[in-house]
């Protein structure tokens, strides 16, 4: 039997322990959060938006990998706020004038919008999974669509082999891979096959953008398996935020220096009058990244995601 001093000894104990998960808990929601102003549950997700003075964050279930989905602030629209987000348009230092975009992943709507902005001619479409997400970027996020920017409640993957379908296949200029849940990617969207439908709607001069986390090692398999099906890839590594943007151009788009990326920099900002820093963007340019020897490339009968996403990498 225990005795009382002991007893009061294993409290502390256990209480010393628990304090610094309970304090991680509770700063990680207070900081991210701010107050609750809509809860949704859908088919995919427990959807919370939050609102800290002007600013507006998506999040999907309370404890989560991906810690904020989309953000933005309703005082400046055009302030991107999230690394991930500036980062995504490396894709116009390969295709610099397209016509035809991609947009895999709705949430907040940011990234179609800004395109939208900065290219009024573009044609976009954006595929999102989950018919409760855009009534919830239109009324928070300030996300519309027009003739030129539609949104299709579909599976991304789906939506693509339909593409691949029409006796008239579209190519687009830029595909952007930004599908998450409240986890990571769903890994239909990570494997060989899903990049071989893609690279069959990707124009040859055109240019994949897909956004990864580089902390662990599912990154690995993620550059291996872009390498296998384009033959060639790019990275831009987050300095503020463990995102990745992996750029793979298509057979007539070139792969880029980090001198060539500040020169084209240079010449987008002179047209476009970028409201985001994109020289500092174009420096985070890795022109030849290499994965691990170890890892294998994903397939549809063989993505262990879960598990290489739980195993920190080395290195860069």
């Amino acid at each position: 039997m225990k005795t009382k001093k002991q007893q009061l000894f294993l409290t502390f104990i256990l209480f010393a322990v628990a304090l610094p998960v309970m304090l991680s808990i509770s700063y990680g929601s207070s900081r991210v959060t701010g107050r609750l102003i809509h809860q949704k549950d859908s088919l995919y997700h427990r959807i919370f938006v939050h609102q800290r003075g002007s600013v507006v964050t998506l999040r999907f279930n309370q404890m989560t990998a991906v810690e904020k989905q989309s953000e933005v602030d309703l005082s400046d629209m055009h302030h991107l706020m999230l690394e991930y987000s500036r980062m995504v348009f490396c894709g116009l230092l390969y295709q610099p004038e397209p016509q035809r975009a991609l947009v895999v992943g709705l949430g907040g709507g940011v990234i179609p919008r800004e395109m939208r902005y900065y290219f009024p001619e573009l044609e976009i479409d954006v595929v999102e999974i989950d018919g409760a997400i855009l009534p919830i970027a239109k009324e928070y996020f300030g996300f519309r669509e027009d003739e030129k920017l539609k949104v299709h409640i579909e599976d991304g993957r789906m939506f693509i082999k339909k593409q691949l379908q029409r006796e008239a296949v579209p190519k687009y200029d830029i595909i952007v891979l930004d599908a998450f849940n409240s986890e990571y990617i769903p890994f239909h969207l990570m494997t060989k096959e899903f990049l071989e439908q893609v690279k069959g709607v990707l124009a040859d001069d055109g240019v994949v953008a897909a956004n990864v986390f580089y902390s662990n090692r599912l990154y690995d398999a993620e550059l291996k398996t872009f390498l296998h099906t384009f033959g060639r890839c790019q990275a831009f590594y987050g300095k503020r935020s463990a995102n990745a943007i992996l750029a793979a151009p298509g057979p007539d788009c070139p792969t880029l220096s980090v001198k060539e990326a500040v020169v084209r920099v240079k010449e987008l900002h002179q047209k476009h009058r970028f409201t985001f820093d994109m020289l500092t963007v174009a420096r985070q340019l890795s022109p030849a990244p290499r994965p691990d020897r170890r890892a294998d490339v994903l397939t549809d009968d063989r993505a262990p995601v879960n598990w290489l996403r739980k195993q920190e990498r080395r290195s860069r």
